[in-house]
């Protein structure tokens, strides 16, 4: 009988999707996972369907195709950040390694319609979006009704009730190994903090924070609240230290006081020092902080050196232009796909081994 895919996954005790992209050479598998399932389907001596559908070495479905990419309802500081600007340099670096012609168009304004994008006809696009609620996905205009119909990909996060696929980091994921970092060393009493409460990404990191915290036996607490004046489009970092500082005080007030900090981001992160420099609580010393992002030129002036996890942007950005290519090969409509990149634990000096 022939061999299937689903007898590969069970052999390496995979999933089968796992599995199809090892075998595709999808950058989102480990190379340790994609070396076993190759070694194992030769071994099984799995064939291949043949297939119509884009793969590595063909000519890409991008070549000479006009493909945006495209901000929106992000102000230029939140483009600027390290993690979205990698992701972006990534995209643009893979369509012009496609041969596709790229049109770049940044729409802080979800009215707005760059020239370039209004004068010149699409074939897909490339999105990264303000997270913040779901303000993008009940927005109409011109423009996004334009791209709502075109194959697209989000860099980053998909927005809450958006269309089309997603390259992504596992948020969750970088939530609970920052739980379990912060246990490891002997921290009992932990605290999440987010000036942005209902960001898709942030709320997602605290879900895994929280839920791996108390499951292995962690007090935990979330400081997450709204600076006075809110959050508008076009959606910026956080930039100024009072958007944590009522949030620091609060924690630092608690009895049982935490004793280490996990910042929604390197940007919350940043402003936590300050917060805390404030209040002459050290980092490293009398209080633990950890994030995540690896904004590294964002926090190369930290001292201690902040823990955080690299969510690997740049990578981000490269697998949304073969995600991108893959749906514009597809010859039938599916569905909206999420891919999600493991992200990696960078040490510093900001979290201490208590007993």
């Amino acid at each position: 009988m022939r061999v299937t895919l689903q007898d590969v996954a069970a052999a390496v005790d995979m999933s089968v999707s796992t599995v199809s992209r090892a075998l595709s050479g999808n950058p989102s598998i480990s190379p340790e996972s994609m070396t076993k399932v190759h070694r194992v389907a030769a071994e099984m001596n799995y064939q291949r369907p043949q297939s119509h559908r884009y793969h590595v070495g063909a000519v890409s479905p991008l070549t000479k195709k006009n493909i945006a990419v495209v901000p929106l309802g992000m102000d230029r500081s939140l483009v600027a950040l390290p993690a979205v600007a990698f992701a972006l340099t990534g995209v643009e670096a893979a369509l012009l390694r496609a041969g596709a012609n790229v049109l770049l168009g940044h729409v802080p304004d979800l009215e707005f319609t760059p020239p370039n994008l209004k004068n010149n006809a699409l074939d897909g696009v490339i999105l990264a979006g303000a997270s913040q609620g779901g303000r993008i996905a009940r927005a109409s205009s011109p423009l996004l009704d334009r791209l709502r119909r075109l194959p697209s990909v989000w860099v980053l996060c998909r927005p809450v009730g958006c269309w089309g696929d997603a390259v992504v980091s596992n948020d969750f994921a970088t939530g609970s190994m920052a739980a379990e970092y912060l246990v490891a060393r002997g921290h009992r009493r932990l605290a999440f903090v987010n000036p942005k409460p209902d960001h898709l990404l942030f709320m997602r990191r605290e879900d895994g924070f929280v839920a791996t915290a108390r499951r292995l036996g962690a007090e935990v607490q979330s400081f997450c609240e709204s600076p006075p004046e809110g959050w508008q489009l076009p959606l910026k970092p956080p930039l100024h230290v009072e958007a944590v500082q009522k949030l620091v005080d609060d924690l630092l007030a608690a009895s049982p006081r935490p004793t280490a900090v996990f910042a929604a981001a390197d940007s919350v992160a940043t402003l936590v020092y300050r917060a805390l420099s404030v209040r002459k609580v050290e980092v490293g010393r009398q209080i633990s902080v950890i994030s995540g992002n690896n904004d590294y030129s964002l926090i190369a002036g930290l001292h201690p050196n902040l823990t955080t996890f690299d969510i690997h942007a740049e990578q981000i950005g490269r697998l949304a232009v073969r995600q991108l290519a893959a749906c514009m090969a597809e010859e039938y409509p599916r569905p909206d796909a999420e891919l999600m990149i493991e992200p990696t634990l960078v040490e510093g000096g900001s979290v201490v081994t208590i007993d």
